[in-house]
C-alpha cells in the first residue's frame, strides 16, 4: 500500500495542476476580450492603469495578511521591484495595444514565443547557458512566428510587432521575478509589483486625467478580477505540478481566445495562425521540458 501511495499523490497533484492551468487559460482569454471591449472607450494607458488599480485593491488584503504573519514587509531589492514594475507596465501596454488592433487569438499565438525569449533573457541577465536543443527550438519557434506573420505575403502590422515585443518584455519581467524570488515571498513580489505599476501607469495620465465613462466601470472591474485570477491560477498550476505536465494545457488558451473572439467580436483566426501557433508552442514546450529535466 505504501508503494502505491506516492504515485496516487503525484497523480492528484498533476490533476490539480492541470485544473489550475485550465482556469488560468479561461481567465486570460476572458481578460483579452475585456481589453478589446474597453479599447473602444479607453486608450491603452488608461486600461493598463485601471486594471492595475483594481488588481492592487484585490491583492492588498493578502499583503496585510503576509505582513501580519511575518511581522514585516520585505523590500531588500527595491531596484528590482522598480525594474519588474516598469517592464511589466511596458509589456502589458504592448499586449493591450495589440489586443485592441488585431484578432485576440493572433496575439496569444505570437505570445507563445515567451519561453523562447526567456532563454535569451536568462543568458543575458542570469548568466545561464542554453543547450543546443534549446537553440534549435528557438529557431523552430522563429519559423512558427514567420508562418503567422507571413512577411512578403501579408503586411506586418505595428500591432503584431507589439505582440512580439510584449513576449520579449515579459521574458525580462520573469527574470526579475526569478531574482526577487531568492529573497522575497510570492505575495510580496505580486503585490508590490502591482503597486509599482499603478504609480508608473499614473504618470502619463496626470497630463490628461479623466475618470472611466460610466458604461466601462463594470468592464474595468471585471478586467482586474479576471487578470488577477488568471495570474493566481497560473502560479498555483506551476507550484502544484511539474511544468512539463501542466504547460501543454496552456495551449488551451488558443481555442478559449478563439471562442471569446468569435462570441464577442465575430473574429476567427486563419489557418496559418493555427499552424504557426502549433509550431511555436511545440518549440516552447520542448524548451520548458528540457529546463525541467536539467533541474
Amino acid at each position: 500500500m505504501s508503494v502505491a501511495d506516492p504515485p496516487a499523490e503525484s497523480r492528484n497533484s498533476a490533476i490539480r495542476g492541470i485544473a489550475w492551468m485550465v482556469v488560468s487559460g479561461i481567465g486570460y482569454s476572458i481578460n483579452a476580450g475585456l481589453v478589446k471591449q474597453l479599447s473602444a472607450d479607453l486608450n491603452t494607458m488608461e486600461i493598463v492603469f485601471w486594471r492595475s488599480f483594481v488588481a492592487t485593491i484585490i491583492l492588498l488584503p493578502f499583503l496585510f495578511k503576509h505582513i501580519g504573519d511575518t511581522g514585516r514587509g520585505s523590500l531588500k531589492n527595491w531596484h528590482l521591484f522598480l525594474l519588474r514594475g516598469l517592464f511589466t507596465y511596458l509589456a502589458m501596454g504592448a499586449t493591450y495595444f495589440a489586443l485592441a488592433n488585431m484578432p485576440i487569438a493572433d496575439v496569444y499565438a505570437l505570445q507563445f514565443t515567451l519561453p523562447l525569449f526567456m532563454i535569451l533573457a536568462a543568458i543575458l541577465f542570469l548568466g545561464e547557458k542554453a543547450r543546443m536543443g534549446s537553440w534549435v527550438a528557438c529557431i523552430i519557434g522563429f519559423v512558427g512566428t514567420l508562418i503567422i506573420l507571413r512577411p512578403g505575403f501579408e503586411t506586418i502590422t505595428i500591432a503584431a510587432l507589439a505582440a512580439l515585443a510584449s513576449a520579449v518584455l515579459y521574458s525580462c519581467t520573469n527574470v526579475f521575478i526569478k531574482k526577487l524570488s531568492r529573497t522575497e515571498s510570492t505575495t510580496t513580489i505580486t503585490v508590490f509589483g502591482n503597486l509599482v505599476m499603478v504609480v508608473i501607469a499614473l504618470i502619463p495620465l496626470l497630463f490628461s486625467w479623466r475618470l472611466p465613462p460610466t458604461q466601462t466601470i463594470g468592464w474595468v472591474i471585471a478586467l482586474g478580477v479576471f487578470t488577477t485570477a488568471g495570474q493566481w491560477a497560473l502560479a498555483r498550476a506551476i507550484a502544484t505540478a511539474d511544468a512539463r505536465i501542466v504547460w501543454p494545457f496552456d495551449f488551451l488558451r488558443m481555442p478559449f481566445t478563439v471562442g471569446v473572439g468569435y462570441v464577442m467580436f465575430g473574429q476567427l483566426p486563419g489557418l496559418w495562425t493555427w499552424v504557426g501557433a502549433v509550431v511555436i508552442f511545440g518549440a516552447a514546450y520542448y524548451v520548458i521540458r528540457e529546463e525541467a529535466a536539467v533541474r
